[in-house]
């Protein structure tokens, strides 16, 4: 009968292990998605300012250059403008956002749902100035969320295993 309770004791063990590895490990995919992110809004900048592509080109040329999953948001960011007789910039942009939700973290949708208000309007400096401060809003995010990384870390270990060696002396 011991050995069941052992074997019991290292499969709460793991399982709770494998949760706080599983939480740090979305917490650098987070990190990732939000610098890839940073990059396509550099290159969207580039492309509506510098070449002044229609709107659908500049999504797919960005969809061919990023990685997945932002280069799945800008392909369907392109499909929806391509869809639409006459597209309205900022509905589209939440559209897709609202769409990719399990992708962005909650804070990060909000981030980026936000700068749907300047995508597609005439001014050209307005949206270039607009995505210059979501630009600079993702990269506070990334070296905040760079500096607490370590500790995060930490503690979702140290809690996971603490959490799993309650559970064990609880049913022991």
């Amino acid at each position: 009968m011991w050995w069941l309770k052992c074997i019991g004791s290292l499969l709460i063990v793991g399982g709770c292990g494998f949760i706080g590895w599983e939480k740090s490990a979305a917490l650098r995919r987070r990190i990732w998605i939000l610098r890839e992110m940073n990059q396509s809004l550099i290159l969207f900048k580039s492309l509506t300012g510098t070449y002044r592509l229609p709107l659908n080109m500049v999504f797919f040329r960005i969809s061919s250059q990023m990685k997945m999953p932002v280069s799945d948001f800008y392909r369907k960011l392109a499909g929806h403008f391509e869809q639409q007789e006459k597209p309205e910039g900022t509905a589209l942009w939440q559209q897709t956002v609202d769409e990719m939700g399990k992708v962005f973290d909650l804070e990060d949708r909000e981030l980026i749902s936000g700068l749907g208000h300047f995508i597609g309007i005439q001014d050209i400096h307005v949206q270039a100035a607009a995505v210059e401060d979501c630009i600079q809003e993702i990269r506070e995010k990334i070296s905040a969320l760079e500096s607490e990384r370590p500790g995060r870390e930490k503690l979702y270990q140290v809690l996971s295993l603490t959490i799993a060696g309650f559970i064990v002396i609880l049913f022991i």
